[in-house]
């Protein structure tokens, strides 16, 4: 007897019916029989392995639950956030971090990757509030936990050793914000050896600012060729593309494809700055992601967690409203976010881990326009209540 049985599921398109034993698809036909412990009639609806959300802050996120959201400048926001840090504590991550990840898991999300802040003020707390949320979620959300020098690397005398330190305690990537006390081209350099020494890849928040001063995309892909790491570094926001002439941009866009640079898009940075062009970015045929970034902080005092959210906020903001348009930003919350993450196993076919996300609608048109949630989830093999 299977596990689990699933009739009528939508694809890819193709409608067919997915068996699940031990924890893995072990059948996809038109039509399978034979009994299972569940049976679950998904009417042609849009199946997938789960979301994918590239970029979060979870040790940061529910800070407006402490105190209220202010309006300010994007260094104020900061500001503020740094003071709250210094009074973080291992405990106080971890409770609001898992209130985020079940609101994920409810929406239907599967992989996660966020930014763990790692400096002076606050030490190694978030990473070890992360990490032990990550081992006790595992069956029903990956998270990716990624220690990041979001103050910069060399400003307080300590945040050089701690990033090591993180990454010796489990942490999956490390990374920084390229812009950060003006470090620029030193902290690029600095992540990438780390990156490196340690063989993981690396994230940056990466011309952020959208200001023509804070280009760094061109130096970035020089250090990724000289370090051979193609294809291992992602970069978050990139601004600045949108503040380039059309020359200037198709110059970037060589950068990228170069470099082969993952890219990660945030849609509500728009509340402080343009976002990249990203209809031009998919072109270069790099992967591509979306992020839900923060959440309910002091820079988006509405972030939910649920990544379909900001995927509806950039179809509106760049028009993705051509049927292929639809998607691509689809795309971008599935397999290109996969891509992004270099999640080795995603996917609805036999053989791979039984993830299997039946969302109430049936097109990838209803799953943005309605924002449709999902109405069978499977992890692992087994069905989440």
């Amino acid at each position: 007897m299977l596990d689990v049985l699933i009739r009528m599921a939508n694809v890819n398109g193709a409608i067919v019916d997915i068996a699940v034993n031990d924890g893995v698809i072990v059948d996809i036909d038109n039509k399978i029989y034979g009994d299972a412990k569940v049976v679950f009639d998904a009417k042609k609806r849009i199946t997938i392995p789960g979301f994918v959300d590239c970029h979060t802050h979870l040790d940061k996120c529910l800070l407006n639950e402490q105190q209220p959201y202010q309006e300010g400048t994007g260094p104020q926001k900061g500001a503020l956030t740094y003071e709250m840090k210094k009074n973080f504590t291992v405990e106080d991550i971890t409770i609001r971090a898992e209130k985020m990840i079940n609101r994920a898991i409810k929406a239907g999300t599967l992989h996660w990757r966020t930014n763990v802040d790692v400096d002076g003020s606050v030490g190694l707390k978030g990473i070890e509030a992360l990490l032990k949320l990550k081992k006790k979620y595992e069956k029903l959300i990956h998270i990716q936990v990624a220690a990041f020098a979001q103050e910069g690397v060399f400003w307080d005398g300590q945040t050089e050793v701690l990033l090591e330190q993180a990454l010796k305690m489990g942490a999956d990537l490390v990374g920084g914000h390229t812009i950060a006390k003006g470090e620029g081209e030193k902290h690029i350099d600095f992540i990438l050896d780390l990156a490196k020494k340690y063989g993981v890849e690396a994230d940056f928040h990466l011309d952020e600012s959208g200001n023509r001063e804070h280009y760094l995309l061109p130096y970035l892909t020089k250090k990724i060729v000289e370090n051979n790491l193609q294809g291992k570094v992602n970069g978050i926001h990139l601004c600045t593309l949108s503040a380039l002439n059309p020359e200037e941009l198709e110059d970037a866009m060589k950068y990228i494809q170069e470099a082969q640079l993952s890219v990660t898009v945030a849609p509500t940075a728009i509340s402080t700055r343009n976002i990249a062009p990203v209809k031009r970015v998919l072109k270069t045929g790099v992967p591509v992601g979306l992020a839900s970034d923060n959440m309910r902080d002091f820079f988006n005092p509405l972030g939910s967690g649920d990544v379909k959210q900001v995927a509806l906020l950039l179809s509106y903001l760049q028009r993705f409203f051509l049927q292929e348009e639809v998607e691509q930003v689809f795309r971008m919350i599935t397999d290109g976010g996969a891509q992004v993450l270099s999640v080795k196993d995603y996917g609805i076919r036999i053989g791979s881990a039984a993830d299997i996300t039946v969302l109430d609608a049936l097109s990838v048109n209803e799953v943005i326009a309605y924002q449709s949630q999902p109405v069978l989830s499977v992890r692992a093999g087994t069905v989440v209540e």
